[in-house]
């Protein structure tokens, strides 16, 4: 028998644990920690500084560290600033009604009416224009409206008017109807969620009781919709309650919104600490109105998991409605496009010949190709932080519960819920706090904070449909977690990382609000467009608009299209049936 030896050091045994007991490495919260980290650098603490400004007065342009609530009580001393903070919520409030109640039609029809086969190219249809650039989109629409806009023009031609309607005119319906057309594939697509969810067996057997089609959908249709709308209507106001673009370039002399006052504040005024105290009480009264809001319409009951029972139905009113709706989706569009083509000196009616001249004209302006590629430069390195820091987190919220994850992932995407207004503000004054100029990192720095909860949410949901066995079964079989998401996880997950970017750009090539106030010497795209049109409306401003809306529709289609083909491609063939 051979001698006994002395205890050494042994090999660890690669021996496969019970399921229960595995830990996954991808699971580490350091995955995480950076998405959180330059949220909270970036966005809570020039928050906090806002706080701070908020309680200093200005003298002189300068900030005097004396603690006051002076701003505070200014604002409730001089009505005009009460006055102009109701009558912006009233107003956006009102058009975010008016947005959900037009859009509910249309996703009901999309939703139940439309087969589940077909259903996408209709979503597509309805979002696309969402995707572009909202300055775009509100130039089209000002060049539909004012006393010699398109609208009038053509009416006066084809004799229907002999002098122009003040309608049509530079005035608030035009707001409002420039906003439900800004709003509405939110609103859509908030109420198609819950509707879609609906199955139509409860309308069958609801006729089949004798309820009639009002109690139908008053005692069934609403109630199980009441999530999407309310939802619907809490992203239109805060997408809009910050907006102080369409209502200057839209409203003429009735365009000055509570946003309009709160920017003045930091441009020739320069009182920055009033326009903070400003800025906190939009950020409260929405908040305010958020909470009220939630405890009139209480606790609503999921609208019940999905089916995809289709009842077959012609509804042709729900049809002929949602057509007429697309029209006017795609009727500024179609028209900006038709003017880039026309050989006239001017924007409008009559159509004097075809010609490129006007993209000739485009690309031979030396300051827009300087704005273009500042545009670019800005997008790519926006995206790019974006989807780094984006990916890893969603790489550890995919795989962890708990308050935890809970609390990082909130912390992530809480950007979202901020009018981008108060979000520029606060970036300008941290930035002033700390003596740090502005320059073009700083649009970087706003882009990403606007990017980053987007990339993170789309590649959430494409990795947590994934299958962890395989990552599992390649670590036991050696690979390190690294390698292991490199040659596993991340082919899964590139459709989804992809289609992220692809968004991702088309919303830094895109924003304006945020880019116009924490910008220094550098001029994108949208700021160029943006100057054009103060000054002068011309066929070459309609030509570059085309050209940025075509290549908006492009990147979002290539991102659908990649990020829904791949699972279209891996389903069997009896789930295609």
């Amino acid at each position: 028998m051979p001698a006994p030896t002395a205890p050494g050091p042994q090999k660890r045994s690669r021996r496969r644990k019970p399921d229960g007991e595995r830990r996954d490495p991808l699971q580490n919260p350091l995955l995480s920690l950076p998405a959180v980290a330059f949220v909270v650098v970036a966005f809570f603490v020039p928050v906090a500084v806002l706080v701070t400004y908020s309680l200093w007065p200005t003298e002189a342009g300068q900030i005097v560290h004396d603690w006051t609530l002076e701003n505070y009580t200014r604002f409730f001393r001089e009505g005009t600033y009460s006055r102009t903070l109701v009558d912006t919520f009233w107003f956006v409030g009102l058009s975010s009604l008016v947005t959900v109640v037009l859009t509910f039609p249309f996703a009901y029809f999309v939703a139940q009416k439309v087969k589940p086969s077909r259903r996408i190219y209709w979503i597509m249809v309805a979002i696309l224009p969402f995707w572009t650039s909202y300055l775009i989109r509100v130039f089209a629409w000002r060049n539909m409206f004012g006393d010699t806009g398109i609208l009038n023009d053509t009416l006066n031609r084809i004799g229907v008017i002999s002098e122009p309607l003040a309608f049509l005119g530079f005035s608030r319906p035009a707001i409002l109807i420039t906003f439900v057309y800004l709003l509405f594939p939110l609103a859509f697509l908030t109420s198609y969620i819950t509707l879609e969810r609906m199955d139509p067996m409860l309308l069958e057997a609801g006729n089949d009781l004798g309820a009639s089609r009002r109690q139908r959908m008053t005692r069934i249709v609403l109630p199980i919709a009441r999530t999407g709308l309310v939802a619907g209507f809490l992203l239109s106001f805060i997408t809009m309650i910050g907006d102080y673009v369409t209502p200057s370039m839209i409203g003429g002399t009735s365009g000055t919104f509570f946003s309009n006052l709160v920017v003045n504040q930091f441009g020739n005024s320069l009182q920055w600490g009033f326009g903070a105290s400003l800025s906190l009480i939009l950020l409260a009264s929405v908040l305010l109105m958020l909470f009220i809001l939630r405890r009139a319409t209480g606790a609503v009951d999921s609208a019940g998991e999905y089916t995809r029972r289709y009842v077959p139905s012609k509804a042709r009113g729900l049809r002929a409605y949602s057509i007429l709706f697309v029209g006017f989706l795609y009727l500024p569009i179609v028209l900006l496009f038709l003017f880039s083509f026309n050989d006239a000196e001017y924007v409008g009616f009559p159509y004097e010949g075809f010609t490129t001249r006007w993209f000739s004209a485009v690309f031979d302006d030396p300051s827009l190709r300087d704005a273009f590629w500042t545009s670019i430069r800005v997008a790519a390195s926006s995206v790019a932080l974006s989807v780094l820091l984006g990916t890893a987190a969603a790489v550890q919220f995919a795989r962890t519960t708990g308050r935890t994850r809970n609390l990082s992932l909130a912390t992530v995407t809480m950007p979202l819920l901020l009018p981008p207004v108060v979000l520029g503000i606060a970036i300008i004054i941290g930035l002033n706090a700390l003596g740090v100029q502005r320059g073009l990192w700083t649009i970087v720095l706003g882009h990403t904070i606007l990017t980053l909860p987007v990339v993170t949410l789309l590649v959430l949901s494409r990795l947590e449909g994934l299958d962890r066995n395989q990552e599992l079964a390649a670590m036991d079989l050696g690979a390190t977690p690294l390698k292991t998401f490199l040659r596993v996880s991340l082919p899964q997950a590139m459709p989804g990382i992809v289609a992220a970017a692809m968004i991702a750009l088309a919303m830094s090539m895109d924003e304006f609000i945020l880019t116009f106030l924490v910008t220094g010497a550098d001029t994108t795209l949208p700021l160029y467009i943006f100057g054009s049109i103060r000054f002068q409306v011309t066929p070459i401003l309609t030509a570059l608009s085309s050209l940025m809306m075509a290549a908006s529709f492009l990147l979002v289609i290539l991102g659908a299209l990649i990020a829904f083909g791949r699972g279209r491609a891996n389903r069997t063939p009896g789930a295609m049936q």
